[in-house]
């Protein structure tokens, strides 16, 4: 449930569902309207969803060929199923629509619950640092930290995992940029802002044991 919910977060894959796939079938469907019911109609319908699947790669990687092919793949499997799904929806109304309506609901409370697993979970957080022991970690956990105007956040992590699962780290901010300092090159990340706001610094752990460390200095 947290690959699925991470999956369902990722904004790029919603626009392209429900955004650009759903246009193209409207128009695609609208160029082809006034064709009469034959195999000629349904073929040009095949190929023009499958132009759709191939047409964004050709945006994305304008002049490599390579990456384009390869994705055109996955594109055209994608606009085909698509199209499948959208026949068995006309066949099935209602109930395929509430099917439809169902299957968004369920995805958007994926997308906004929390599946995070914690087993011997014990963290200590100080005005400068936080501290976190696990047995099992799946999932993530956020450290909000409090920005003014002006304001850099400096922050590393120590990551002492025992068992060879999976970590990782990034920072949840808006409306600031990246800043340099002599201690980046001791692991150190700095974020600077232009207004308040609230950064959250983001770790996740793949089933992993173990213990981490966070250390912050805030100037400016």
């Amino acid at each position: 449930m947290v690959e699925m919910q991470e999956l369902t977060r990722q904004f790029p894959l919603w626009a392209f569902v429900y955004g650009y796939a759903v246009l193209f079938a409207v128009a695609a469907d609208a160029a082809l309207y006034r064709l009469k019911k034959s195999p000629a109609k349904a073929a040009f319908t095949v190929l023009s969803y499958m132009l759709g699947g191939v047409l964004p790669f050709l945006v994305w990687y304008p002049g490599q060929w390579l990456w384009t092919l390869f994705g055109g793949f996955y594109g055209v499997a994608c606009s085909l199923t698509f199209l499948g799904a959208s026949l068995i929806y006309r066949a099935w109304w209602p109930y395929s629509g509430a099917a439809a309506v169902l299957l968004l609901a369920a995805s958007l409370y994926v997308s906004l619950a929390d599946f995070t697993a914690t087993e011997q979970w014990s963290e200590t957080r100080s005005a400068d640092g936080y501290q976190a022991k696990f047995d099992y970690f799946h999932g993530k956990k956020e450290i909000p930290i409090e920005l003014e105007r002006g304001q850099t956040l400096f922050y590393r992590v120590d990551w002492r995992i025992s068992n060879g699962g999976g970590y990782g780290t990034y920072l949840d901010g808006e409306g600031g940029a990246y800043a340099s300092d002599a201690r980046n090159g001791d692991g150190w990340i700095g974020y600077r802002v232009e207004a308040p706001t609230t950064v959250r610094i983001v770790v996740t752990g793949r089933r992993a044991q173990g213990a981490l460390a966070i250390e912050w200095e805030v100037t400016g």
